[in-house]
């Protein structure tokens, strides 16, 4: 369902700390055959290939170009989105996800995981192919809180998927937000949706929306690192890891009246038998 024109995409990791892309693991190849193997038969077969199976039609809508699918079927996707991209940083040597991150995603009962959302941005050209986006903040010694916070962006046909745990992504929709694009909507945490002004009732994209660039919306979510961090690109991604980083937890966001309860219309049958022995 991702359509890619780029059979030659060069695969790395980079971090700031180490001052440069790690050699060792660049090798040319499709994206799409990353394989991830340190996954056993019953993560892969077991739980994550019913999410796959249920993001599958929903993605391939998109990828098709017939606009924003409804608002309970984006929570299915966000879901897949959330799984994927933290199976994405495992392909970088310096990108670890935290052990209770991954519980968290694991054994999510309410389909996309609580503390977690993703952003779904329509854009006004169309990516040819398949690129990950991501970043790692662990705080420093003299930070005011402790711990890691992530985000991964996948880039594909003509929307962006951003995933975060729940502080960078409140970041992220405050980027979202002041950033003039409206074409874009999010789930927040397990059952609420964002969906701005731009985009009316049924989830339907509005005459003469505000549509960025892939481009644009890479630079929207960067701010979200600061001035000064250095990103170290590889051919076909920008796979980067800030190891070390002081920085202030962020205030709530104010959504305003955006925010719309969803627990009602959310088809979670897709999780049946997921989780029993």
């Amino acid at each position: 369902m991702l359509q890619n024109e780029s059979m030659e995409v060069t695969l790395g990791s980079s971090s700031v700390k180490s001052g440069g892309v790690n050699r060792d693991i660049l090798y040319p190849g499709d994206v799409r055959e990353i394989y991830v193997k340190n996954l056993c038969g019953q993560c892969n077969s077991r739980w994550m290939e019913p999410i796959e199976q249920a993001a599958g039609p929903i993605l391939e809508s998109i990828m098709r170009g017939r606009g924003v699918p409804q608002p309970r079927d984006l929570f299915r996707l966000a879901h897949w989105s959330t799984v994927v991209g933290a199976l994405a940083t495992q392909t970088g040597s310096r990108f670890d996800v935290p052990v209770e991150h991954r519980r968290m995603i694991r054994f999510t009962t309410t389909g996309q995981p609580q503390d977690f959302g993703t952003h779904f941005v329509w854009t006004f050209d169309t990516y040819p192919g398949a690129q990950f986006d991501f970043m790692r903040f662990e705080t420093g010694p003299g930070a005011e809180e402790h711990g890691v916070s992530w985000y991964s962006a996948l880039h594909a046909g003509p929307v962006v998927m951003i995933s975060a745990e729940f502080t960078v992504n409140t970041m992220i929709a405050r980027e979202l937000h002041h950033s003039g694009f409206e074409s874009y909507v999010g789930t927040v945490s397990s059952n609420l949706l964002c969906i701005p002004d731009g985009i009316r009732t049924g989830g339907r994209l509005s005459a003469g929306l505000v549509s960025p660039t892939h481009h644009a919306v890479q630079e929207t979510y960067r701010k979200v690192a600061g001035r000064g961090v250095q990103y170290i690109d590889t051919q076909g991604g920008s796979l980067v890891s800030i190891d070390e980083m002081r920085w202030r937890y962020p205030g709530n966001f104010d959504y305003g009246d955006a925010l719309v309860d969803m627990r009602s219309q959310l088809d979670l049958s897709y999780l049946d038998g997921v989780f029993e022995p």
